[in-house]
């Protein structure tokens, strides 16, 4: 009776020690293909800026690369020609307090790459009226990656 007693003791002393330890472990999700190591991030020089003003005349959504989650894409007229211009993840654009809307005239700044024949520009900034979304810091660091070297 005594070894009973000491057995459900001991699966109960168990089993609370294997739920305090998966109440320890959270796994984050990461950034779905948009984090500063990525293949994608990679491609943004901080050496090579570009500008353009001009107005949007599409929103949609686009995956960069197939190893990530979508992101919001803008297309802007210059006047002589239209520019790709990629925000960042949709998980992010979306939760901003800043409305873009089709006919809205913007101001861009960012770089230009080229990746699997396509051509587009990587934002760190977009002004509209007075207001600045903010993208990438100086060092061309997106803001949705919240993790920074000192």
């Amino acid at each position: 009776m005594n070894s009973i007693k000491i057995w459900m003791l001991f699966l109960i002393v168990l089993s609370c020690f294997q739920i305090s330890h998966a109440q320890q472990t959270i796994r984050f999700r990461g950034s779905d293909g948009w984090g500063v190591n990525s293949r994608y991030e990679q491609l943004f020089n901080v050496n090579l800026p570009h500008y353009l003003t001009g107005t949007v005349t599409s929103i949609d959504t686009v995956t960069p690369m197939p190893d990530m989650s979508y992101g919001i894409k803008l297309v802007v007229n210059c006047g002589f020609e239209e520019h790709d211009v990629h925000l960042g993840p949709a998980w992010y654009i979306l939760f901003q307090d800043m409305n873009i809307n089709i006919k809205d005239d913007v101001e861009v700044r960012g770089t230009r790459v080229s990746t699997g024949g396509k051509v587009f520009i990587m934002t760190s900034t977009l002004r509209k009226d007075d207001r600045i979304l903010l993208l990438r810091d100086e060092d061309g660091i997106p803001f949705w990656c919240a993790w920074r070297r000192r």
